[in-house]
């Protein structure tokens, strides 16, 4: 169970060949990735703030159509409030986005795809960096 971060469908969006390469290495052995809500939102902001908004939004929609969107609850938010409090006890902190990312991810037993190392920060979580 693989969950693709941000940056990964970001790069995906431009044509990465290594990204490209991760996605269909990861649909030859059955796994159909995943986002978190929090990626769709990332995304749509920057699509809002490109120089094309209406065709970068409408990309985005169909994109985000093809993946499974992992969502937020309760438990979620206390599974983030627990990162938090952990990253700042250690002195190392990461973006509430990342830490929201984080939450979803261990929640639903997934693997994060990133090329993020902060989440290393992060024992409790899966993840690949590419």
């Amino acid at each position: 169970m693989v969950c693709l971060d941000t940056d990964v469908i970001v790069a995906l969006l431009r044509g990465d060949s290594r990204a490209v390469e991760i996605v269909e290495e990861l649909q030859r052995i059955g796994e159909y990735p995943k986002a978190t809500i929090i990626t769709a939102y990332e995304l749509f902001k920057g699509a809002a703030a490109s120089a094309k908004p209406a065709e970068n939004i409408r990309i985005v929609e169909e994109l985000l159509q093809s993946l499974e969107l992992l969502g937020m609850d309760v438990e979620t938010c206390k599974k983030a409030g627990l990162i938090y409090s952990d990253l700042r006890k250690q002195g190392r902190m990461i973006s509430e986005f990342d830490i929201l990312i984080a939450a979803i991810i261990q929640q639903n037993n997934e693997t994060l795809v990133t090329r993020d190392k902060h989440f290393q920060e992060i024992p409790i979580i899966n993840i690949r960096i590419w």
